[in-house]
């Protein structure tokens, strides 16, 4: 079953969520229906995903996946035999960092819809 946030998780998503909001401009809205598990496909949203991920430190400075952290963050609502496998299968590097945090995030999801990369 999904993994509640607790109250302390919720609050640090929502800071790093208006964060981010500075930087990428996406709307509320946007990020609600992603929240929802509607994946919208809006390049701000990506930036968005891209600066959560580099926040959270599962992207570095660079926008490249931080494979140790994403695995120690998996393995809250995975075994490790599917964290590898989800690793395998969602880290894959794209054409630009935006797209890569984005599909990785969208693969594990699909995988995973209880994963939160907040501690």
């Amino acid at each position: 079953g999904a993994q509640a946030l607790t109250d302390e998780q919720i609050q640090k998503r929502n800071k790093i969520s208006k964060e981010c909001q500075q930087v990428s401009g996406v709307s509320q809205e946007t990020i609600d229906k992603v929240r929802t598990g509607v994946l919208v496909d809006d390049p701000k949203m990506k930036k968005h995903v891209l600066c959560f991920s580099k926040k959270t430190g599962v992207a570095t400075e660079a926008g490249d996946t931080n494979v140790e952290v994403l695995k120690a963050k998996l393995k809250h609502v995975a075994s490790d035999e599917e964290v590898d496998k989800i690793v395998q299968k969602c880290v894959v590097k794209k054409a630009t960092p935006e797209e890569t945090a984005y599909d990785t995030f969208k693969c594990i999801y699909d995988s995973k819809p209880d994963f939160s990369p907040i501690d």
